[in-house]
């Protein structure tokens, strides 16, 4: 008889311990999928950081000026060579639930390296994510690309 009572006991503890688990990770998803969003907004600011000191070394090492223009309004940028025609070499498109707060300084959006290494004018963009968390690159009149947390 005491056999089966530890038994039976030793049952209750753990689908007692079996719901714990399963509330805590209920309870957690939420946050977990907030810091998907948070993590995809730091990848994206990364790679447009990335993306901006490329054009900036294409421009020193081919002596042609290199530009990076945004729309915000399809929410995304190109990396574009302006030689006797401007052509593409590469575009991006921010990832659902990532897009342009503000572009402040730049004149039609385009971040333009001269054959120095600097821009035409410095300037701000600032991403953000759905969940209202922010990301912000400077770009300094020298063409020194910042990005602040």
């Amino acid at each position: 008889m005491l056999t089966r009572n530890k038994k039976g006991t030793m049952i209750v503890n753990v689908l007692v311990a079996i719901a714990i688990i399963a509330f805590l990770s209920v309870m957690a998803m939420p946050r977990f999928k907030d810091f998907e969003k948070n993590l995809q907004l730091s990848n994206v600011t990364r790679d447009l950081v990335t993306d901006l000191r490329y054009a900036q070394q294409l421009t020193i090492s081919e002596q042609i000026p290199h530009f990076v223009h945004f729309d915000d309004i399809n929410n995304l940028y190109q990396i574009s060579k302006s030689d006797t025609v401007v052509i593409v070499i590469k575009t991006v498109n921010l990832p659902p639930g990532i897009s342009f707060k503000s572009i402040v300084g730049f004149t039609d959006n385009n971040v333009e390296f001269n054959p120095y290494g600097g821009v035409s004018e410095s300037g701000t963009i600032v991403l953000t994510n759905t969940n209202g968390k922010i990301k912000t690159i400077n770009v300094k009149p020298s063409g020194y690309v910042q990005l602040i947390d």
